[in-house]
């Protein structure tokens, strides 16, 4: 079962990727979840990822255990396995439009 957190900013990310699929139908996206993949990397978190997939870029929210309450942003790669923190922002402040920003930015 999904933590409360995590399912709101996946929920959120849903609703953001139809808003960036509305204005950007050119860019094909993936919408993802990992969790137990972090946390066999050793990484306590959780992330929600969008991938564009012809580019292979991937934005990707993440949501440590240990502060649930600020969402990591990453840039990184689908074929390779790093991700670059551009920025953090408070779940609380978050809603789909924001979301839908910050994939226009990165991923176009």
């Amino acid at each position: 079962m999904m933590k409360e957190n995590t399912q709101k900013l996946y929920e959120l990310t849903v609703e953001a990727n139809d808003i960036f699929i509305e204005k950007s139908p050119s860019i094909s996206t993936s919408v993802g979840l990992m969790d137990k993949v972090l946390r066999k990397k050793g990484i306590n978190a959780d992330a929600v990822t969008v991938d564009a997939i012809v580019s292979k870029n991937r934005l990707i929210f993440i949501l440590l255990d240990s502060d649930t309450s600020t969402v990591g942003i990453g840039l990184g790669n689908i074929a390779q396995d790093q991700i670059n923190l551009v920025e953090q922002i408070a779940l609380s402040s978050l809603n789909a439009k924001i979301i839908a920003d910050k994939l226009i930015t990165y991923l176009t």
